[in-house]
C-alpha cells in the first residue's frame, strides 16, 4: 500500500502538467447532456461522437485521460471497460484500437492482481462473501487443483466465457495461486475478441454510419464467443485425455518390460 499513494501523487501531477483536467470537464458535460446514457447503446455512440470530437482538438489529452481512467477503473473493479474500449476505437478507429485497449485491459487487470496480492486474502474473501456469496473463491480455487497441469488453457477458457465474472478472476488469482505470467498472458490473449468487438463498435459510431450502432455485440458475435470457448474447451479436454492414454501405454510398456525380463536361472 505505500507504493500506491506515491503513484496517485505521480498521475495527478502528470494529469494535471499535461492540461487532462480539461478534458475531464468536457466528458463530465457531455455525459449531462439528457440524450447521452451509457446504459444504452444510442447513448454509448453518442458519447463516441463527442469524443472523437474533442480529440480533434486534445488528442494526446483525450488518450491520456482514457488511459488513467481505464487503468484506474480496472484496477478497482469498477464496471466501464466496454464503454472505454468504444471510447478508444472512437479516437484510434479499430486497427490500432484494439493492441490499445488489449495492452490496456491486460495492464490494468494486472494492475488489480498486484492490489490483490498486496492487500491479503482476508478483504478479497470479504469481497466475495458479499458479491458471490462465498462460493467464487472456492469454486476457482478448486479448479486451479485440478487443472494445475493446464493452468494457461483455464484462464484462457474463463476470460472467453462468461462462466465467472473477470473481476473476480482478478482478484482471486493470486490468492489461489495463479502465477502473475500465465495470469497476464491468458489475460491478454483471452480479452482480444471482446476487445475487438466493443472496439469496432466505437468505431462505427466515429464513422457515423446508419443502423450499425444499434447494438454492440450482436447475436452473431456471441455464438463466435461461444464457438471459440467451446473449441478450447474441447481441444483441452482431448489434450487431457491423449496425455492419459500416453501415460497408461508408457505404464503398460514399463511393466512388460520389467516382466518380460531375463531372469537367471537359480543355482543347480
Amino acid at each position: 500500500m505505500r507504493v500506491l499513494l506515491p503513484l496517485f501523487i505521480g498521475v495527478f501531477f502528470v494529469l494535471y502538467i499535461t492540461g487532462t483536467f480539461s478534458v475531464f470537464s468536457r466528458v463530465r458535460d457531455v455525459l449531462g447532456a439528457e440524450d447521452t446514457s451509457l446504459r444504452s447503446a444510442s447513448g454509448i455512440a453518442k458519447f463516441c461522437r463527442e469524443l472523437q470530437k474533442l480529440a480533434q482538438q486534445q488528442y494526446w489529452q483525450v488518450l491520456l485521460f482514457i488511459t488513467t481512467l481505464y487503468l484506474m477503473l480496472q484496477t478497482f473493479c469498477i464496471p466501464g471497460t466496454v464503454v472505454l474500449n468504444a471510447a478508444v476505437g472512437a479516437v484510434m478507429g479499430t486497427l490500432l484500437g484494439v493492441p490499445v485497449a488489449t495492452l490496456l485491459g491486460t495492464l490494468g487487470a494486472t494492475c488489480c492482481y498486484l492490489l490483490s496480492r498486496t492487500v491479503g486474502t482476508s478483504l478479497v474473501e470479504a469481497i466475495d462473501l458479499r458479491l458471490m456469496k462465498g462460493k467464487g473463491i472456492t469454486k476457482i480455487r478448486a479448479q486451479v487443483a485440478c487443472y494445475r497441469s493446464d493452468l494457461f488453457v483455464y484462464l484462457l477458457f474463463l476470460r472467453l466465457t462468461p462462466i465467472l465474472p473477470n473481476w473476480l478472476v482478478n482478484l482471486a488469482s493470486p490468492v489461489v495461486g495463479v502465477p502473475l505470467h500465465i495470469f497476464a498472458g491468458a489475460t491478454m490473449l483471452g480479452i482480444v475478441p471482446q476487445s475487438y468487438l466493443t472496439v469496432r463498435f466505437g468505431s462505427l459510431a466515429h464513422s457515423g454510419k446508419p443502423g450499425e450502432t444499434k447494438r454492440i455485440v450482436t447475436a452473431w458475435d456471441t455464438l463466435l464467443l461461444g464457438v471459440l470457448g467451446l473449441g478450447i474447451l474441447v481441444g483441452f479436454r482431448l489434450k487431457r485425455r491423449f496425455g492419459l492414454e500416453r501415460e497408461r501405454r508408457d505404464s503398460l510398456g514399463y511393466d512388460h518390460f520389467v516382466n518380460g525380463a531375463v531372469r537367471v536361472p537359480p543355482p543347480v
